[in-house]
């Protein structure tokens, strides 16, 4: 089956999502993450090797790194968002294997993006990519989770080891109030990720989609046909799944399931 085309940006900015193969660890430990922002900042901030810069391959708004899978908020900077992502994860990946004593490939498939058109679902993602630790039950807010960009939206002054873009392509956003907006939602959102964690366990909204597909793995369900995945998103939510639940549990973009849930009430 041929591949679908990827969607374009207007604007040139993707949520972008690498998954480990298998949903294998892409990150093991300290030295793989570091490695990895390392690769985002030679990106964002190119310099041969006489020290000269070189117009960046992108541009990052926000990243997080979780054990098997990145998030990242990227503009394509005018270049092609598949050589962008290609540069990106070849060059992680010959560091991983090398460093890991392993061969073949690491991720997933290709990288999955969404464009971001709309200065709303940009602030929509830059609060949900940076509570990826807290929806996950790994930290309690995002200060206290170290592989992310929250750093540097918490803090007043640019960071000297800033990697995230700090002038944006719509017009209605400048820094000072972006910050002040995202710091807001994402309090609002951990609120609500709170709340779902209360609700319902991962463990059990795998119980419920088990019993919905009568067993069928959970990374099939995203390539299942339209009528068929849309019957069991729609189950899901009615019984108290959670969108970002869904989204972490079958691989299906949270746009997509919210796009299902507004068809189905």
């Amino acid at each position: 089956m041929p591949r679908k085309s990827r969607k374009h940006s207007d604007t040139g900015i993707y949520h972008v999502m690498l998954r480990g193969i298998d949903r294998c660890n892409i990150f093991n430990e300290e030295q793989d993450c570091l490695k990895f922002i390392k690769i985002l900042k030679e990106s964002v901030a190119q310099i041969d090797k006489e020290g000269e810069p070189h117009p960046a391959r992108c541009v990052i708004y926000a990243y997080c790194l979780m054990s098997n899978h990145v998030h990242l908020l990227i503009g394509d900077n005018g270049n092609d968002i598949g050589d962008v992502m290609k540069r990106i994860g070849v060059s992680y990946v010959s560091y991983y294997n090398k460093h890991h004593y392993r061969i073949g490939p690491l991720f997933q498939d290709r990288f999955r993006s969404e464009p971001v058109n709309d200065a709303r679902y940009f602030i929509t993602l830059l609060s949900y990519i940076h509570l990826n630790p807290v929806a996950a039950g790994i930290t309690k807010h995002p200060t206290e989770y170290r592989w992310s960009s929250w750093h540097e939206y918490e803090a007043v002054e640019p960071l000297p080891d800033s990697i995230c873009c700090k002038s944006f392509p719509f017009a209605e956003l400048n820094w000072a109030k972006l910050r002040e907006t995202v710091l807001k939602t994402v309090a609002v959102d951990m609120a609500k990720v709170s709340l779902e964690r209360r609700r319902m366990t991962d463990k059990e909204a795998e119980m419920i989609l088990a019993r919905i597909t009568r067993n069928a793995p959970l990374d099939h369900i995203k390539s299942m046909p339209t009528q068929q995945k849309e019957s069991i998103i729609a189950k899901a939510l009615s019984r108290g799944v959670a969108m970002r639940q869904l989204e972490r549990l079958t691989g299906i973009n949270f746009s997509a399931i919210r796009l299902i849930k507004e068809k189905f009430e």
